[in-house]
């Protein structure tokens, strides 16, 4: 399923904000054993935050407990709150009691639709996403609106500004002849609590027929990656709640499919499937072992806070490399400004949620998507995307050792196509010009 303005945030470090982003980086590290790349030092130590105490690392089940739901969770944790508020996972899936979804004010992308085609609001029962690239709708009887079967545009594609994409209704899934369910494999990233239909006893939840399972929250709740919280709440002084310290629950979505161990890298049309950053990861080299949590603040959003969002960027462990050509560069295109870093090269957007770029942003040979890939490496050979995938461009190519690469026309024809202050390369040229870029630093070319 497709789910789917940077501003100034004041640091929350409270001792709940911090817990997993901590712990992540003493595990990743192994004891201080330095960066999980091979001759990288350890980051310094403003890089970190200490750890805490946590009883629970192994029993997500928290014994049995039951689900209280998140708002349970925030009550006692004020401090966590409003970051997990901002971040997509709590924005996940909305419940239509009474009219529009609503978002955090500080969420500018987000919300600003109605339904497709003219529909009343009490029509649909749950929208997905709607918060940082797109909306789908689910309705009452709990199928997800097509296009191929409501005859209409049915996904909403936010405004995205790095790739031009406008707000505006697309054709969603054309070629789908029957309804579409919004059953248990496809709510089960979205929600909390999610149980599949006993096929002897089957449920569905709403007794919507479409919705075969059920769950406790339509959202990521807390309890998603703590487990459900009724034996914390009443004794939360023993710290017995569960603490994923490296990362296990974010691959169970971050996957395709939930719980996949598969490293196949999932393509369409030339591009990366959605919610593969677990596969992307594997196969991205000298990272595949890190934890999610190595990086990421698990209760901040990058999107709206990368600041604290990012724990630990990549000049933490490759304290030794520079932009090259690009240090203190900014790329602007129109009304879009970005300062390059290291991510605008080894993480491009080559990943599909919702929208490709625009013409005007990518000319007729550069690709970008609307999410960035977690696959770091890049070819730097002259070959374009073709090189990238396999002949039906519905996977991505892996060598011997399981490593994939993102190619030039996804990293350096992302931006230099004469349009706005980058100058037009080709594939051709550019690609000599990539293998350069870190002569000079360690391990440059």
């Amino acid at each position: 399923m497709r789910t789917a303005g940077v501003f100034e945030h004041v640091r929350r470090r409270t001792p709940q904000t911090v817990a997993l982003a901590g712990v992540a980086a003493v595990v990743a590290l192994i004891a201080g054993a330095g960066c999980p790349i091979t001759g990288i030092p350890t980051p310094p130590e403003s890089s970190r935050t200490a750890a805490g105490v946590y009883n629970n690392v192994d029993d997500p089940t928290n014994g049995g407990a039951s689900y209280i739901g998140s708002a349970a969770c925030m009550a006692c944790h004020p401090g966590v709150a409003p970051d997990y508020m901002l971040h997509a996972h709590a924005q996940s899936l909305h419940a239509i009691d009474d009219g529009a979804p609503t978002y955090p004010e500080a969420a500018t992308r987000a919300g600003g639709f109605d339904p497709p085609g003219g529909r009343p609001w009490s029509d649909i029962a749950y929208v997905i996403g709607g918060y940082l690239r797109a909306a789908l709708f689910v309705n009452t009887d709990g199928y997800v609106l097509t296009t191929g079967v409501d005859g209409i545009d049915t996904q909403w594609n936010l405004t995205f500004p790095d790739n031009g994409v406008t707000a505006g209704f697309v054709p969603y899934l054309p070629d789908q002849a029957a309804p579409l369910p919004y059953s248990y494999d496809c709510f089960v990233c979205h929600v909390t609590g999610a149980q599949p239909s006993d096929p002897d006893n089957p449920t569905f939840q709403d007794n919507r027929p479409g919705m075969s399972g059920t769950f406790t929250e339509a959202r990521v709740g807390c309890e998603v990656c703590h487990g459900p919280g009724s034996n914390h709440a009443p004794n939360p002084a023993a710290r017995a709640i569960y603490v994923d310290t490296v990362g296990v629950t974010c691959r169970e979505c971050h996957v395709r499919a939930y719980r996949s161990e598969e490293r196949t890298i999932r393509a369409s049309g030339g591009y990366i499937v959605m919610a593969q950053q677990q596969q992307e990861l594997w196969a991205s080299g000298g990272h595949s072992t890190f934890s999610c949590l190595f990086c990421h603040a698990p209760h901040v959003s990058v999107n709206y806070d990368e600041a604290d969002g990012i724990i630990n960027d990549c000049q933490a462990c490759h304290t030794d490399f520079d932009l090259g050509f690009h240090e203190g560069a900014v790329f602007v295109l129109d009304d879009y400004t970005e300062p390059l870093s290291c991510r605008s090269c080894h993480m491009p957007y080559a990943t599909l949620t919702a929208s490709t770029a625009s013409p005007r942003f990518v000319g007729d040979v550069g690709r970008m998507a609307d999410t960035h890939t977690h696959i770091f490496r890049i070819n730097t050979d002259a070959v374009d995307y073709t090189a990238m995938f396999n002949d039906a461009l519905d996977e991505v190519v892996r060598d011997a050792e399981g490593r994939a690469a993102v190619t030039v026309d996804f990293v350096c024809l992302r931006c230099h196509t004469g349009e706005g202050n980058a100058f037009r390369f080709t594939v051709e040229s550019g690609a000599p010009i990539a293998r350069s870029i870190h002569a000079g630093t360690a391990g440059g070319q």
